[in-house]
């Protein structure tokens, strides 16, 4: 039986240990499926392959719980497919995780995934303090990995170049799937230097790992100040938590233009700056609904819930808005 030892350690890119793990095998042999989950851990390794979600970028118009669940499914889908091509490479074998409490999340699921995969093929090992060095795999970092951890460790002191690249090191994260590293790089950044597009892809992140965004959210940037809505209602971003199904049913039959309309005028209410943006008929009757009219007569009905979440009522057209009072174009 093979033996190996890793050392998890704090860092912001994520999967140190299990690049380290994934290094012992050729990885360039292994079969697509197994090249597509590899992306999401070690997404310099040139035998990466693009999967079939890479890039898909979760939005924030979606529920949160299908968000988390989605991108839960994807990542359990793709470690799975990595653990089976190693063990199959390599065979059985005992790996030891040194200090595992240092373990970053990400890293901590793929060694549980790891073990329950293979049945038994594979024994991993918790230990705690120093290790023989000779022992112990070698660490994978890339230039790049090295910048990112730099750059983040000096976030007060960031360049607004220094700061897009962690920007857009932070997006290509979200795009492979590993919300963890996009999460701690992002959290870093707008601390110091808060973006529109920066709260947005750190809500993201939040969202796909199921967690809240935070009280710093609280504290934004002037570009992301949100206009008022109905009661002068303010505050961080709106989630959609109600109506999903109606946009799905909705979606079926309207056209490509329609439907691009559509989402983004949820992205506005979602963000409240759809006040300033769209025409928007406040229900006199229910003083947190309002319709948002768009080009054509589609008009949506939105319902705020509470201070962070709302539903659609109503997708289609504004004739048939429930609620308008349609001899003025007035809510009734």
């Amino acid at each position: 039986m093979l033996e190996f030892s890793v050392q998890a350690e704090r860092s912001v890119v994520g999967f140190s240990p299990v690049r380290a793990l994934l290094s012992t095998g050729i990885t360039s042999l292994w079969h697509e499926k197994a090249r597509q989950g590899l992306r999401l851990i070690a997404p310099d390794d040139p035998a990466c392959a693009i999967g079939e979600y890479d890039g898909d970028r979760f939005t924030t118009v979606r529920p949160h719980d299908r968000i988390r669940a989605l991108h839960r499914r994807r990542v359990v889908r793709g470690f799975r497919e990595v653990a089976q091509a190693w063990v199959d490479q390599l065979g059985p074998c005992r790996v030891d995780v040194v200090d595992p409490h240092l373990l970053d999340e990400g890293s901590r699921l793929f060694f549980e995934l790891l073990v329950h995969q293979v049945g038994g093929t594979v024994k991993v090992r918790c230990a705690t303090g120093a290790a023989d060095a000779a022992g112990l795999l070698p660490k994978t970092v890339s230039e790049r990995d090295r910048r990112i951890e730099y750059l983040v460790s000096a976030a007060a002191q960031l360049h607004a170049t220094e700061a897009d690249f962690l920007y857009s090191q932070a997006a290509g994260y979200l795009g492979t799937g590993d919300a963890w590293t996009a999460e701690r790089i992002l959290r870093a950044v707008v601390r110091q230097r808060p973006t529109t597009t920066g709260w947005k892809d750190l809500e993201l992140a939040c969202a796909m790992l199921g967690r809240p965004l935070g009280a710093d959210s609280r504290s934004r940037g002037d570009d992301r100040r949100p206009a008022a809505g109905p009661d002068g209602l303010h505050g961080p971003q709106l989630r959609l938590e109600g109506g999903w199904e109606l946009l799905e049913k909705w979606s079926t039959t309207a056209g490509q233009i329609a439907r691009n309309a559509a989402h983004s005028a949820l992205f506005a209410v979602a963000d409240r700056t759809v006040f300033g943006t769209y025409e928007i008929i406040n229900d006199l009757t229910q003083s947190r609904d309002f319709f948002v009219v768009l080009r054509g007569g589609l008009t949506i009905k939105i319902h705020i819930r509470d201070i962070d979440t709302f539903a659609i009522a109503y997708i289609g057209p504004q004739d048939t808005a429930p609620g308008i009072d349609h001899s003025t174009d007035r809510s009734a």
